[in-house]
């Protein structure tokens, strides 16, 4: 008798028993794209005959010429009442430690991690239906209050826990818990209690919507409590945003305002501030939609009360708004150590009294919380189009706009061209230039060549002669 043979048949039919008991598996459903980004930055400090500063973007610390590279898999699975999407990333820049993965004996990394084996879940999201006006949602996906407006207060794929759902047919409703940091300090005894790392926060937001399918009009009321523990300091938003299309008119707005303070502990300054948005675009035909845009935020003048009024968000994320973003335009990268604006953000959020004793920073929000409510503020007038142009060259589209840059207040700023003397307010120029070319539905080219001109007040405050650009191409395949 083969001992072996009977011990296999009767494994098989133990495995076989198993898998007929077990429930059905849900269907798998794999998606990815693959993007390689040559890329040109120069001149983001505005002066030509000095060395360029390294920026940050998504791939990391750079500079100059470079090629970025975003590889993404994603999976889903969802059956009648459930969903689950994950998308795994890695976000590098094309160099030989990249393409090892690997550390060297006595190698010097800059105390990063090992260079190129960041790949993981970016993006996450887990949803149950209990009814129609009860989702449970949860993960670290894109959620957003303002993305469809002007970007002003929050959007971004932090971690979050909520319930979003339809209360009525034109109602609807979302509400969120998203820990954007909780952690345990490693300078202090981790067994000890200490919130210096946290930063929490708490939105809810409606949407009522008005009309029908050709002619409507939504309003979204809107809140979140920042508890910025890390930087101590708590913030009520409060506000309203707007989207409509009535025939070939496409109008959007918000109005956001701030509302907080700061420990006693640092001061204890009073957080009182502001920021609007309005734009409008015109269908005119798939070839020309012209559109006309203002981006409004308070500005502080005067760093030695204790009004905080420059406006900080919680992530401004401008530069993937709908009408006025774009992924990749000189404003929307890394300007932090000339104009003020960080990754992702149109505003000059970051822009304090760096080289003054009397600088109190005020920090509070922002992107990465590096956000200073000592900022001047900004006001931006933006014209621009965007259209098919498939009727010259098959499956040719474009963008293209300008934007006309102003700060709201300057006094705290530093006139260094005439000391003494008020910096002008006018910031800058900027020209945005955007194409886009699929060769087929699974192969792209995008081209974007952006620049930004400096304006009066730039050239007050530092040696700019000469303009900021970005000449990028994306290659992308997506599967």
């Amino acid at each position: 008798m083969n001992h072996s043979r009977i011990l296999q048949s009767v494994m098989l039919a133990l495995i076989t028993c198993v898998l007929c008991a077990t429930p059905a598996l849900a269907e798998i459903s794999f998606f990815g794209t693959a993007k390689v980004k040559p890329t040109y930055y120069s001149n983001f400090d505005f002066n030509d005959g000095a060395n360029d500063s390294a920026i940050v973007n998504e791939g990391g610390l750079t500079k100059g010429e470079q090629i970025r590279a975003e590889f993404r898999l994603g999976w889903a699975a969802s059956g009648d009442k459930w969903k689950v999407k994950m998308i795994a990333e890695a976000d590098v820049m094309y160099e030989k430690d990249t393409a090892d993965r690997s550390f060297y004996v006595n190698s010097d990394k800059e105390a990063q991690p090992n260079t190129g084996g960041e790949f993981g879940i970016e993006r996450a999201e887990l949803l149950y239906t209990f009814l129609p006006q009860l989702e449970l949602e949860t993960g670290w996906d894109i959620r957003s209050l303002d993305i469809k407006t002007g970007g002003l207060l929050y959007g971004d794929d932090h971690p979050f826990i909520g319930f979003r759902g339809q209360l009525a047919e034109n109602t609807k409703y979302e509400a969120l818990y998203i820990p954007i940091q909780n952690r345990v300090s490693l300078q202090t005894d981790p067994m000890e209690s200490s919130d210096a790392n946290d930063w929490r926060v708490y939105s809810v937001k409606l949407d009522q919507t008005f009309g029908g399918e050709d002619n409507s009009f939504t309003l979204s009321p809107l809140a979140a409590l920042s508890d910025n523990d890390s930087r101590k300091a708590e913030i009520f938003y409060y506000g309203l945003e707007g989207t409509g299309s009535f025939g070939i008119v496409r109008p959007s707005f918000e109005v956001v305002f701030a509302d907080g303070d700061f420990d006693a502990s640092v001061g204890g300054n009073d957080i009182s501030s502001m920021a609007a948005y309005a734009g409008v675009e015109f269908a005119l035909n798939k070839a020309f939609n012209p559109y006309i845009a203002g981006r409004y935020t308070q500005g502080d003048d005067d760093a030695n009360d204790n009004d905080v009024e420059g406006w900080v968000g919680i992530t401004d994320i401008g530069r993937f708004t709908g009408l006025m973003g774009m992924d990749g335009n000189v404003l929307g990268e890394d300007l932090g150590q000339s104009y003020g604006a960080t990754l992702y953000s149109y505003s000059p959020e970051r822009f304090y009294n760096m080289n003054s004793a009397i600088a109190k920073q005020n920090l509070y929000g922002g992107i990465s919380n590096g956000g200073s409510g000592d900022n001047p503020g900004q006001r931006l007038l933006a014209v621009g189009t965007k259209g098919d142009l498939s009727d010259l060259i098959a499956n040719l589209s474009y963008k293209s706009q300008v934007f006309f840059i102003w700060y709201d207040e300057t006094d705290n700023l530093i006139n260094v061209k005439n000391p003494g003397k008020d910096v002008d307010d006018y910031a800058g120029t900027a020209f945005d230039l955007q194409v886009l070319y699929p060769l087929s539905k699974n192969f792209s080219v995008d081209y974007i060549f952006s620049t930004l001109l400096p304006g009066a007040g730039l050239k007050d405050q530092v040696d700019a002669n000469d303009a900021a650009m970005v000449n990028m191409l994306t290659l992308a395949w997506t599967y």
